[in-house]
């Protein structure tokens, strides 16, 4: 192809006015000149990106020394990455071309050690690069800047791809080639004493390892095994090849040393999810619990918040598989009762009436999404915590209603919620999905049925993508077993006498040893008002329970307070009817009131007769005229009657009184 093009059949290039255009003239002396017109035009709007990828490429051929070939291939890596639309992701075949560029660019550094490129060196602008011997030399650039973005761009790929389709499957298949860069990347910074650097590509490598179980990631490792470069990793040593759980522990511990904050909380987030996907609980607990990384996980960014939500939720799974229920419920409860689930844990956008998000905040969502593979099954993550939740409320429940000073608060009102509604059904037909059986067993528990508690948890079909499946069915039988054994006790407690631990052991299909512990761990925790007869087998309740009322007895007791509280609303409404609206005491008190106002008036009345007629008097000996005489006399009495309250009666009483005496 070379050779056609230099000869082009003939032909030459034409411009205006039919002159010939002499075309670039490429050789390892011109090198510089043309990687200093493509820095001064990068960046520039109207640059033409793909043909300065053309002629990168064609640099690259007549590179003469490594120094010049370092050279280039860094300026095509930054071109290719350039090239690539903001709100979109790099082809395939451009990010294969990309990779190729940069495992290139770290042969050239593995096998000319005397070159290193790191992003505090001095620039190199010397034109005498095609003299080049073989002295030490440092070039400006930033490997792990490369290997980064070569990381981002291929899980924004992943993100963008549809995962039930063969494209992603095949897009999966560049995994291992990334992740065989990476370790290499790792390599050459180690070689070079780069700490900033190896801590991020460290840190990349955990990142591809975590969320893979120990059998996929030997697979992975056995393709860097055979790198010429693994003598040069002091991180992780000879003896740790081949054991994953060294290798991860050795990485993670690099950084908890030498990383700053950000990454080593990462790091140990990613950790954690590593032991409890592997079903080292109490490891990965301890880890979590040392750490305090909960303390001020609020104040994290977003990914390191979606990690530490990732990492909860994967510890309630290992308690659970372990049939720590108490611990799988607190692990998980607080992921559960938010209706923001799959914004938690970067695994899409959750639909919600109430909240309508914007375009740029959807956007903004969908690129923190983890790609499918890394995701955690939401339904498995719920059938656990309703699960858990199952075991621990239906027995809480029976306890609350043989004790009714029993405190109320639901354990989880998620899971009574979902009952409640369940219950308030007119039809429900068979059990079609899981949260259907789990209702049903919730059902069948509280009712003492404990075989078909078993067989419909047992129904469940997605407890097949836990590893350890048959395990896990054995053990939520014991479970159940148990807590059935427990709820019969509380619901009937009041109901008998004794009973014999033979009877229980054959009704609930336990073994005799398992249920006395049971029942003495219930009575020494005072769940069971009861003692325990080792002699004779049979557990003794106290007189206290028959005190306790059965449900019934409880129901008749508040409808007899209801109705004993309507008849006193009853009584009181047809007294205030017949007072005028007014309650007896009251209006008893009004007509005291009302008796207190008259006898006043009536002695203000008297008061002012008295001062009334003596004035007249002395007015009539003066010989003031008859009618000034009684204009006064009016005007007294009732001033008299207005000052004092008396009332029109003490001001009447007055003037009769005068006129008799003028008579």
């Amino acid at each position: 192809e070379e050779a056609s093009e230099d000869e082009d059949d003939g032909f030459t290039t034409v411009g205006k006015r039919g002159k010939a255009v002499q075309g670039p003239v490429y050789s390892a002396e011109a090198i510089n000149k043309f990687l200093t017109a493509y820095n001064s035009t990068r960046g520039r709007k109207g640059t033409d990106k793909k043909a300065a990828i053309a002629m990168l490429e064609k640099l690259l051929t007549y590179a003469a020394n490594p120094l010049q070939k370092a050279k280039v291939l860094m300026a095509l890596i930054a071109a290719l990455f350039d090239d690539v639309p903001a709100a979109s992701f790099m082809a395939t075949d451009k990010w294969h071309k990309t990779q190729n560029s940069v495992n290139e660019l770290l042969s050239v550094l593995e096998s000319n050690r005397q070159v290193k490129v790191f992003e505090t060196a001095e620039a190199h602008e010397s034109d005498d690069d095609i003299k080049y011997s073989g002295e030490p030399i440092s070039l400006r650039g930033s490997v792990i800047g490369f290997v980064d973005r070569l990381d981002d761009e291929f899980t924004k790929s992943l993100q963008n791809i549809d995962p039930h389709t063969p494209e992603y499957v095949e897009r999966m298949r560049d995994t291992v080639p990334l992740y065989v860069t990476i370790v290499r990347a790792q390599h050459y910074f180690e070689r070079c004493d780069l700490k900033d650097s190896i801590c991020r590509i460290v840190l990349r490598r955990i990142e591809h390892l975590y969320y893979r179980t120990d059998q996929v990631n030997l697979h992975v490792e056995a393709a860097v095994a055979d790198l010429p470069s693994q003598a040069d990793s002091s991180i992780i040593p000879a003896t740790a090849v081949g054991n994953m759980e060294a290798i991860i522990h050795n990485l993670c511990t690099y950084l908890y040393h030498n990383a700053e904050p950000l990454l080593r909380t990462r790091a140990m987030l990613m950790h954690i999810f590593n032991h409890a996907l592997h079903k080292r609980y109490y490891v990965a607990r301890d880890l979590m619990l040392m750490s305090h990384i909960q303390e001020n996980v609020h104040q994290a960014d977003v990914n390191t918040q979606v990690l530490y939500n990732r990492a909860l939720a994967q510890l309630g799974l290992a308690a659970f598989r372990l049939g720590k229920i108490q611990e799988s419920f607190d692990h998980t409860v607080e992921l559960e009762s938010s209706a923001r689930q799959r914004e938690l844990l970067a695994q899409g956008v959750s639909q919600q009436r109430t909240q309508q998000l914007s375009p740029s905040e959807e956007l903004l969502q969908r690129q923190r999404q983890l790609p499918f593979h890394i995701n955690i099954n939401l339904e498995l993550l719920e059938c656990v915590f309703l699960t858990s939740s199952m075991l621990l409320e239906i027995p809480y429940m029976a306890s609350a209603n043989a004790n009714p000073e029993a405190r109320r608060a639901p354990i989880s009102r998620v899971f009574r919620r979902m009952l409640d509604f369940n219950e308030r059904q007119v039809f429900l037909g068979p059990p079609e999905n899981t949260r259907d059986y789990i209702m049903a067993s919730a059902k069948a528990l509280a009712s003492g049925d404990w075989e078909a508690a078993r067989d419909n948890i047992q129904e469940i079909k997605i407890w097949s993508l836990l590893p350890d499946c048959e395990e896990i069915k054995q053990m939520l039988a014991a479970k159940i077993q148990i807590e059935a054994l427990r709820t019969y006790l509380f619901t009937y407690s009041s109901q008998f006498e004794s009973v014999g631990l033979d009877d229980l052991s054959a009704m609930f299909g336990m073994n005799k040893n398992k249920i006395y512990p049971l029942l003495a761990r219930m009575v020494y925790n005072g769940e069971l008002q009861a003692s325990l007869d080792e002699v004779s087998g049979v557990l003794v309740f106290n007189m206290a329970n028959f005190e306790a009322s059965s449900r019934l007895q409880q129901t008749a007791l508040s409808l007899s307070n209801k109705v004993n509280s309507f008849a006193d609303i009853n009584e009181r409404m047809f007294e205030l009817k017949i007072n005028g609206g007014q309650v007896p005491n009251e209006r008893q008190q009004g007509n005291a009131d009302h008796g207190g106002r008259q006898q006043g008036g009536e002695r203000d009345g008297r008061q002012n007769q008295q001062r009334g007629g003596h004035r007249d008097g002395q007015r009539g000996s003066n010989n003031t005229g008859g009618n000034q005489g009684h204009h006064n006399r009016k005007d007294g009495g009732n001033a008299g009657g207005q000052r004092n309250g008396g009332g029109n009666r003490g001001g009447g009483r007055g003037r009769g009184q005068r006129r008799n005496n003028r008579r």
